[in-house]
């Protein structure tokens, strides 16, 4: 998957809204989302949701 720059900054800045907290393990996203596929399904998160937030979205994924 090809990350650009502004596309890492949103990942970064959507996880942080959701809760991560850094060196917290959370399941990875499915290989087969591109960057913005997964940037959509993260700004589906409401903030500060947390891990369960992230892996209900992440069970939803294939889903409108």
């Amino acid at each position: 998957m090809k990350w650009s720059e502004s596309q890492r900054a949103e990942l970064a800045r959507q996880y942080a809204r959701i809760g991560y907290v850094a060196g917290e393990r959370w399941p990875a996203p499915p290989s087969e989302l591109t960057p913005a596929q997964l940037l959509a399904l993260l700004q589906r998160v409401p903030d500060g949701a947390g891990r369960a937030g992230y892996e209900a979205a992440l069970a939803d994924a294939g889903q409108p």
